[in-house]
């Protein structure tokens, strides 16, 4: 059921009790992290249960993300990695993101690449920013996927377009070394300024030592 955001808790709660799996989902997290109240992890986690048994992708996120990072209840990565596919099966980006992550540093999986880049396309197909950036990675490294410069470059010129600013410092690079595109030193200072001006310290300081130098 469609409900505008500014919903009381008390009609949120009745459209939970009435079955709604999207006023459960919401309801746990107006629980949890609701700023006029001490989260209350255990009511939170019971509606996100619910709410995931209904096939709420939403809610079988946050379910696995309280059990990987330990927030509000034990870590257990087993959980995580369950809820974590629940999700990422019903297309949620944000844990399919978090599910290649878990692939890729070995997190309550055995750590595989090949399964890492798969949830990881899944996510970046979404335009999901970090994806897309860490995919760029992939294919820059050949984790996972046989090496492809120009895919690289364009998973991080993707992502920095959208405002990333790793993925800007890593598009600098290619450009610097010419690695899927061709090398060129004004490109690379234009993806510099960028990344500057979007409070990379690191860049800015870059910057100061080529202007001083020219």
């Amino acid at each position: 059921m469609a409900f505008g955001k500014m919903i009381t808790t008390k009609a949120l709660r009745k459209l939970a009790e009435n079955g709604d799996s999207d006023a459960q989902c919401r309801l746990g997290y107006r629980l949890a992290f609701g700023r006029k109240r001490e989260p209350n992890w255990v009511e939170a986690m019971e509606w996100w249960q619910r709410s995931s048994k209904l096939g709420h992708p939403r809610a079988a996120f946050f379910l696995g993300s309280c059990y990987h990072f330990g927030e509000g209840i034990s870590k257990d990565l087993t959980k995580a990695i369950k809820f974590y596919r629940l999700a990422a099966a019903r297309g949620h980006d944000r844990a399919q993101y978090n599910l290649a992550h878990c692939y890729r540093e070995g997190e309550g999986v055995p750590q595989n690449s090949r399964r890492a880049f798969f949830w990881l396309k899944k996510a970046a197909n979404q335009n999901n920013i970090d994806a897309l950036r860490d995919l760029g990675v992939c294919f820059h490294e050949g984790d996972g996927i046989k090496p492809d410069q120009k895919a690289a470059v364009n998973c991080y010129r993707r992502a920095a377009k959208a405002g990333d600013n790793k993925a800007m410092c890593n598009l600098v690079l290619c450009y610097r070394h010419g690695d899927g595109v061709k090398a060129s030193e004004d490109k690379a200072i234009e993806w510099f300024q960028k990344s500057a001006s979007a409070g990379n310290r690191r860049a800015k300081a870059i910057l100061r030592n080529l202007e001083k130098r020219s």
